[in-house]
């Protein structure tokens, strides 16, 4: 449920909120919702299969993708991966001599303080500095 945070944290979290009432339909695809007098009726195909139920509120969780549309980095041959992100190497460095990538645009979580050390550590990487980001260290929230 909690995708990119542990399997464990990611149960319990379903559990306590379970606990509280909230009924979850995971892995189903919504076709529809209809609000009628501030419900909302949803319709959805889980394992070929139609699913129907009502709601007072609906939470639409699509994911995120990187911004890397318009920057050009496609004319000049920088490499993407499956998911339009740019492929880095552990110094940023693209497959182009001297086009760095960082935060949003690459693999990880998209989180400014995460954007933020990365800035800092390729600068310090292109200055002959020993740039590093302690990944581990950075904090995850779900809102």
């Amino acid at each position: 449920m909690a995708l990119g945070f542990d399997l464990e944290l990611s149960n319990l979290l379903q559990r306590v909120l379970t606990a509280q009432g909230m009924t979850f339909h995971l892995e189903a695809k919504v076709s529809a919702v209809k609000v009628d007098d501030g419900r909302a009726t949803v319709v959805a195909t889980k394992d070929g299969q139609e699913l129907k139920f009502e709601a007072d509120k609906v939470l639409v969780s699509v994911g995120r993708r990187p911004f890397s549309d318009g920057l050009g980095a496609e004319k000049v041959g920088v490499e993407f991966d499956e998911k339009k992100r740019i492929k880095v190497d552990k110094h940023f460095r693209t497959n182009v001599e001297g086009i760095y990538a960082i935060g949003d645009v690459i693999a990880g979580p998209m989180l400014a303080h995460k954007a933020e050390d990365e800035g800092i550590a390729c600068v310090e990487i292109i200055a002959g500095k020993a740039g590093h980001v302690n990944y581990e260290a950075i904090a995850g929230i779900i809102y």
